[in-house]
């Protein structure tokens, strides 16, 4: 099968289309922009020849116009003639590109009686296919989880556009202790603040120095491990691209974790700490009870700036998600301390997901695997909390 596919600044139409259709060969469509089409195009061309979802030398790049509708049905009647393409073996994927692209690409399919698909972030085809002279469509459920085994740190490369990676960090996967213990024997031990370390095998570099929440992200990437996720890597550091004339040394951003599940980049952000504003909630017992009104304002103050730090934390976590698991990305909080209600509206408004560190493992199922029928502990909970 040839693959057409229009490319852009989002990755994973053209990753789970490879994954889910095995081309033999795979034509990224790509315009004169660099940061939009013909960047992200190279950037998918060396992650194509290094994953082994496309023969390695399967991939390559065709240049079209991006603002002449005419010029891009030209261009692919050029490109049939010189590749000589059987058209009834090529398929067309018009998820990417601009609008113009996508509608010339489409009527040059529709005219020349070539396969065409679209895919919708749900993880769903909607296939378009000629027949007697029209285009007949049916939906076709894609299996995000095909990419599961792909490198989490290749993916991030891939769709990495003003930044680079710095530091790779550690990959962690269960050993064979961590593989032996039941899931249920696990997880109670997770739950009960053993450390997951003696369950982990390491490859990489993170911190030399422990820190206070390195506990917590061990036990988050474990858990996530034992409920199938087939590789975590933390304390990865993100620095500005460098360019010919400018290097850079500085990070700008560090992720706790990134794993790949059902065809999404998951990024987690642990904190093993209570909150900074209950500092203040501690300072206010060991204070006179009769404080003035200016003293009183002022520590309201306080609890109420060192609040927003929450809240700017999810924002940065936001801002780095989008760029390194676009459209498709998830971002996770993982916190020990419960958190104010206005930083999970605002949490619930970006679809943040936040998890307690309290309820880590039936939180982290529930995002994995939100379909799950319920099993026998989970309705035995739903029944105790009706009956309170």
């Amino acid at each position: 099968m040839n693959l057409l596919s229009l490319a852009s600044k989002q990755i994973w139409p053209q990753v789970l289309a490879a994954a889910h259709l095995k081309p033999a060969q795979f034509f990224l469509l790509h315009s004169e922009d660099l940061a939009e089409s013909r960047g992200p195009a190279q950037r998918l061309k060396r992650f194509f020849d290094n994953s082994g979802l496309v023969p390695k030398g399967g991939t390559r790049l065709e240049e079209i116009s991006d603002s002449d509708f005419n010029a891009v049905e030209r261009r692919l009647d050029e490109l049939a003639a010189t590749r000589q393409f059987n058209l009834g073996d090529c398929v067309l994927n018009f998820t990417g590109g601009n609008k113009l692209m996508a509608t010339a690409t489409f009527r040059w399919a529709a005219r020349r009686g070539v396969r065409a698909f679209y895919l919708e972030r749900r993880n769903q085809l909607t296939w378009f296919e000629p027949r007697d002279g029209d285009m007949f469509t049916r939906p076709e459920p894609l299996n995000g989880h095909r990419t599961d085994d792909l490198d989490p740190v290749a993916l991030l490369c891939c769709q990495l556009d003003a930044s680079e990676v710095q530091r790779p960090g550690q990959t962690l996967v269960l050993n064979e202790a961590g593989q032996k213990l039941t899931a249920d024997d696990f997880f109670r031990r997770i739950q009960n603040g053993n450390d997951a370390r003696p369950w982990l095998s390491f490859t990489g570099e993170a911190d030399r120095s422990e820190k206070e929440g390195d506990s917590l992200e061990f036990a988050v990437a474990a858990t996530l491990l034992k409920l199938g996720v087939k590789q975590v890597q933390r304390s990865l550091r993100l620095k500005v691209k460098s360019t010919a004339q400018v290097g850079t040394r500085l990070p700008h951003a560090e992720i706790d974790l990134l794993f790949t599940w059902g065809g999404r980049l998951w990024l987690v952000d642990c904190k093993d700490r209570m909150p900074a504003e209950d500092l203040v909630v501690n300072l206010r017992r060991h204070l006179p009870r009769s404080l003035n009104s200016n003293a009183q304002e002022l520590l309201d103050r306080i609890q109420k700036e060192l609040s927003i730090g929450q809240t700017k934390v999810m924002k940065e976590d936001l801002l780095a998600v989008r760029e390194a698991g676009g459209l498709l990305g998830n971002v996770v909080c993982v916190r020990k301390a419960e958190l104010p209600e206005e930083v999970l509206q605002f949490a619930r408004h970006n679809h943040i997901a936040v998890v307690r560190k309290a309820c880590l493992v039936t939180g982290l199922r529930d995002l994995l695997d939100p379909d799950r029928p319920a099993d026998g502990r989970d309705l035995a909970s739903l029944a105790a909390h009706f009956r309170k």
